[in-house]
């Protein structure tokens, strides 16, 4: 295989099994998004396409699938301004996170901030992955990720966790966002 990808390295390979062109990453965190810390191209790999293998393999090993990034978030205990898995979530750390694992962005922590940074949306328009939001962009009250159904994942303030809730018709979100 011409192409390898490790931890954050990107590799072509040459017909002689040397490698002739390199792309060192680190992956989003936080509000940090991916940065590629360094590239090495041989005189002749600098073809549109080779790069453009390499970029594309660099996304695809930081955007994990939205069902694979809930499945390790669900039942995550709640902390204030928490951000990680080992530690825990709050509302706009937990959104953070599963924005950051599958767009492979860098994406702020505060809800008001997240608001800035997708394109709105009504409602109706709703596909899992969009970030929900209830109250105003001044005072959002809670946030959660759609999943479909009618369903959303967010942190629980009773449960003190990472649970799926069912949008309530009395209740419904104010804002849809994405990143699409």
């Amino acid at each position: 295989m011409p192409f390898k990808i490790e931890p954050g390295r990107v590799v072509h390979f040459n017909d002689f099994d040397q490698a002739d062109a390199e792309i060192l990453f680190e992956p989003p965190l936080a509000e940090k998004p991916v940065q590629i810390t360094a590239s090495n191209f041989a005189r002749k790999t600098t073809g549109a396409r080779i790069q453009r293998t390499m970029l594309q393999m660099l996304m695809e090993d930081i955007c994990e699938r939205l069902t694979v990034v809930l499945d390790d978030v669900m039942g995550v205990p709640y902390l204030k301004d928490g951000q990680s898995i080992e530690n825990g979530f709050d509302t706009g750390g937990l959104i953070q996170y599963v924005f950051n694992k599958i767009a492979g962005v860098g994406f702020p922590h505060e809800i008001s901030e997240q608001m800035k940074t997708v394109t709105k949306f009504k409602v109706s328009e709703a596909i899992p992955g969009d970030l929900l939001v209830w109250g105003s962009a001044l005072l959002p009250t809670t946030a959660g990720i759609y999943i479909g159904g009618g369903k959303y994942v967010t942190v629980d303030v009773f449960t003190e966790k990472v649970t799926t809730k069912t949008i309530s018709q009395k209740w419904l979100p104010d804002f849809v966002g994405a990143i699409r």
